[in-house]
């Protein structure tokens, strides 16, 4: 029996002696978990446009810890997180004086909650794959087996708060189950900018879609891909436009990482500027989640993450770059 089976059956059985658990204080609706962090050599202090500016490896016993596929980083050093096995996380990242990404410390999680304030209870429903906040500070998360959109408000309900449903989006029973709503970012005016994971097609859909949208939002443009690279997230850049973090893999090759800026989402086919390749003899693995903040000294941050898929073979990466003028 999965551990999270054993758990949301003790849930129940609680619940009926028990006030329920949204009513807790939102202190006590996250669990610690215990990781260590290993550093990583990057092996060159630049890649592209970037500088590296330091990782880490993460590593749990912890059995709910992996599948990390969305990240949002707030006021500096605040991370949250999604998993595609329906779970949050937050964590601190430790910065040394230089601002070098040395550590992440104060990890902790919940299980995601549907509309009903329930978990989610299979991975099928709770598949969610990217993170974004909007300007009232609430929290919009892409669902890629559903192909759907959820918003949470984490800072008023904690994460047993239940999830509010998002703009629909028009098309999206046409993508694959396993192949959708990977990327999510929102806009400085609050609305959604929702991007397909795409495969094999030279572009993918984007959507643009306001939350009080009265119909759903049709696909006004188009990301393009190449050299069998998928769109697996985007963030709004602090200094306008967006970036985004592609994947590739293949049995022989191995994973890349291709990260791209975006200086406008229009209509049509955007134009994507590479910023950088992460390839082999470089660290990489499943990168599937990336945020972009401002540093102190006035640099434009950004952060990937890798999708472990909870396998011993993979890693949980986390690396910090600053992108070069």
């Amino acid at each position: 029996m999965r551990l999270r089976s054993f758990c949301l059956s003790g849930a129940l059985v609680l619940a009926a002696c028990a006030p329920s658990a949204a009513d807790a204080p939102i202190a006590e609706q996250w669990r610690s978990v215990e990781v260590t962090v290993a550093p990583i050599d990057f092996g060159t202090e630049h890649v592209g446009r970037l500088r590296f500016r330091g990782g880490v490896e993460i590593r749990s016993d912890d059995p709910v810890f992996g599948g990390i596929s969305g990240i949002e980083v707030l006021d500096g050093t605040r991370v949250i997180a999604v998993s595609d096995n329906g779970d949050w996380f937050e964590w601190r990242l430790v910065l040394d004086e230089e601002g070098v990404l040395t550590g992440v410390g104060a990890v902790r999680t919940a299980f995601m909650r549907n509309e009903d304030g329930e978990p989610f209870p299979s991975k099928a429903s709770g598949d969610a794959e990217d993170v974004a906040q909007l300007p009232d500070g609430r929290f919009a998360v892409s669902f890629e087996q559903t192909q759907s959109i959820r918003i949470y408000d984490l800072n008023r309900d904690g994460p047993f708060g239940a999830a509010a449903p998002g703009p629909v989006l028009d098309g999206v029973a046409r993508l694959p189950g396993n192949n959708g709503l990977e990327a999510l970012a929102a806009s400085e005016d609050g609305a959604l900018i929702v991007g397909a994971e795409g495969g094999g097609e030279a572009t993918t859909p984007l959507w643009r879609a306001r939350l009080d949208a009265p119909a759903p939002a049709r696909a006004n443009a188009r990301y393009p891909l190449s050299g069998g690279f998928s769109l697996t997230a985007l963030d709004r850049l602090p200094d306008g436009g967006y970036v985004a973090l592609e994947r590739f893999y293949a049995p022989v090759i191995g994973a890349r990482a291709r990260i791209t800026r975006v200086a406008s989402l229009g209509e049509g086919e955007v134009e994507a500027e590479e910023l950088a390749l992460i390839e082999s003899p470089r660290p990489v693995d499943n990168f599937e989640a990336i945020a972009a903040v401002s540093t102190p000294d006035g640099a434009v941050r950004v952060y990937i993450v890798s999708d472990d898929n909870f396998n011993r073979r993979q890693r949980t990466l986390l690396l910090a770059f600053d992108i070069l003028n």
